[in-house]
C-alpha cells in the first residue's frame, strides 16, 4: 500500500515538472515552420550566410576536366526597399528596411567575398550537366549593429548582393542562360534576444531573385512579383542547355590515332606531326588540358604538376606517332578548332593520309599528299563535339626490277625483226620458183 501510494506521489511530482519545462521554452523557438526563421536551404550560422556559386561541367564522354580560371566577385550592399513588406502565412506583415552596412562584419560602405575556381582542380564533367562544383560567398553580420537613427531596432533588413568577375565568362569558355541574374536580394531577419529587449539577434535569412521593392507574400514567396526563393547563385534544372541560373562550362575531346601499313611499310617509323589548338571566338584565356599519351606517342611542351600531365591550351606543339600510338587530349574548352599536320621524313615513297572524323563516325576532313621530306597532310576541325584524328602511313610493294626486264622488250624487238627479213627472202624465194 505504502509503495502504491509512494509511486502516485512520484508520477504526479513528474508530470508537473514536465508542464513547466514546456512552459519556459519561448513560443518562436518551438514553432519550426514559422515562415520568418527560414533560411531556404542557405548555408548558415547565426551570424554567417553561404551563398552557393555553381558551374556544371559538360563533356559528352563523362571526362575528369579541369575547371577555368575565374574569380566571382560577390558585391553587398544596401538596397532601398521603397515601402516593401513581407506578410507570413499567418497574416503577420512586417516592413522592410533598408540594410545597415554596419552590421556587415568587415566595412562600413561595402564589402566583399571572392569565389575562385582555378585549374588546378578537376571535375568530372558528364554529358547530361549533371556535375557541378559548388563554392560559397560568405557573410557575417553582427547583430549589435543593426540601428536606426543609432537605436538598436528589429525587423526585416534587405541587402543587394551584385556578382562581378574578375574576367569575362566568354574569355574563359564560360556561358550562361538567357535568364541569368547577377544580382540577388538578401533580407536577414533580426529580433530581440530576450525580454529585456536590450540585444539583438539574427534568426533567419530568406534570398531571392527580383528587385529591392519586390513585397513578399507569404513563406514561399509565391506572392508578388518575386520570380524565386533562390538558395544562391544555382538553379535545380540538371539538363545541359536549360538552367535558369547557372554557368556551364562545355568541354570537348581530341584523338589522335595512328596507322601505318602497306608490304615494304617499316611501323617503327615515327613521321614528325604539329598539333595546333586554337580557342574559339571570343576565348581569350590561356585554360590547362589534360594529355594522356598511349604507346610511343610524344608531344613536346608537356609539363607535370601535382595532378597529371597537361599542356597550355592554345599552343603550338610538335611531337611523333607510330603504329598503334595515340595521344589523348581531354576537356578542350568548345568551339576550339583543331589542327594536325604529319610529314613523311623518310625517303621511302610513302602515302601520307590523314583526317578527321566527328565523333568517331562521319568523315569531315581528308588530305592524302604524295611523299618526300617536304610533304604534309593537314587537317583542321572545329571541336563542336567528340574529335578523332587519324593519320595513315603506307608503303606498297615495289614491283621487281632486274636485267630480264629490263631486256625483254628490246630482245622481243629483235625476234620480230628476224623473223619478217626471214619471211621476206623466202617469199622472194617462192616468186623466183614461180616464174621459172
Amino acid at each position: 500500500m505504502k509503495k502504491t501510494k509512494f509511486m502516485t506521489r512520484l508520477a504526479a511530482v513528474v508530470f508537473a515538472l514536465a508542464i513547466l519545462f514546456a512552459m519556459s521554452v519561448p513560443a518562436w523557438a518551438v514553432n519550426t515552420d514559422a515562415p520568418l526563421n527560414d533560411d531556404n536551404g542557405l548555408t548558415s550560422t547565426e551570424t554567417t550566410v553561404s551563398i552557393a556559386k555553381q558551374i556544371v561541367f559538360v563533356n559528352a564522354e563523362n571526362t575528369t576536366v579541369r575547371e577555368p580560371n575565374i574569380d566571382y566577385i560577390y558585391t553587398i550592399s544596401p538596397a532601398n526597399p521603397s515601402g516593401a513588406t513581407v506578410t507570413d502565412k499567418n497574416s503577420i506583415t512586417g516592413t522592410v528596411k533598408a540594410g545597415v552596412m554596419e552590421a556587415v562584419t568587415g566595412s562600413t560602405t561595402n564589402t566583399t567575398s571572392t569565389v575562385t575556381f582555378v585549374d588546378t582542380a578537376t571535375v568530372n564533367a558528364t554529358s547530361n550537366g549533371t556535375s557541378s562544383d559548388s563554392k560559397y560567398a560568405t557573410f557575417t553580420f553582427d547583430a549589435s549593429k543593426f540601428k536606426v537613427s543609432n537605436v538598436l531596432t528589429p525587423g526585416i533588413y534587405r541587402y543587394m548582393i551584385a556578382e562581378t568577375t574578375n574576367v569575362t565568362k566568354a574569355s574563359v569558355g564560360i556561358t550562361e542562360a538567357a535568364t541569368y541574374s547577377a544580382n540577388r536580394y538578401l533580407d536577414v531577419y533580426v529580433q530581440w534576444s530576450d525580454n529585456t529587449h536590450t540585444t539583438l539577434e539574427v534568426y533567419g535569412y530568406v534570398l531571392f531573385e527580383g528587385d529591392a521593392n519586390q513585397s513578399i507574400i507569404s513563406d514561399d514567396l509565391t506572392g508578388g512579383d518575386v520570380s524565386m526563393k533562390s538558395t544562391g547563385y544555382v538553379n535545380t534544372a540538371t539538363t545541359s542547355g536549360t538552367q535558369a541560373d547557372v554557368d556551364v562550362y562545355t568541354t570537348q575531346n581530341l584523338y589522335i590515332e595512328k596507322t601505318t601499313t602497306g608490304a615494304l611499310a617499316d611501323k617503327a617509323n615515327d613521321f614528325p606531326i604539329t598539333l595546333t589548338l586554337a580557342a574559339a571566338t571570343g576565348v581569350t584565356a590561356n585554360p590547362k588540358v589534360d594529355v594522356v599519351l598511349g604507346n610511343n606517342g610524344t608531344l613536346a611542351s608537356t609539363a607535370t604538376d601535382t595532378v597529371g600531365t597537361y599542356i597550355n591550351f592554345a599552343t603550338s606543339m610538335t611531337g611523333t606517332v607510330d603504329n598503334g600510338s595515340s595521344i589523348y587530349i581531354k576537356g578542350v574548352p568548345a568551339g576550339a578548332t583543331v589542327s594536325l599536320v604529319e610529314t613523311n621524313n623518310t625517303p621511302d615513297s610513302y602515302k601520307v593520309k590523314a583526317g578527321t572524323t566527328s565523333g568517331g563516325d562521319n568523315l569531315l576532313a581528308e588530305a592524302i599528299v604524295a611523299s618526300n621530306t617536304n610533304a604534309g597532310a593537314t587537317t583542321t576541325q572545329t571541336m563542336n563535339t567528340k574529335t578523332l584524328i587519324y593519320i595513315t602511313n603506307t608503303l606498297e610493294a615495289i614491283s621487281p626490277t632486274g636485267l630480264a626486264f629490263r631486256i625483254a622488250p628490246y630482245a622481243l624487238m629483235l625476234a620480230a625483226g628476224v623473223s619478217l627479213i626471214v619471211l621476206f627472202i623466202k617469199r622472194k624465194e617462192n616468186d623466183a620458183t614461180d616464174m621459172i
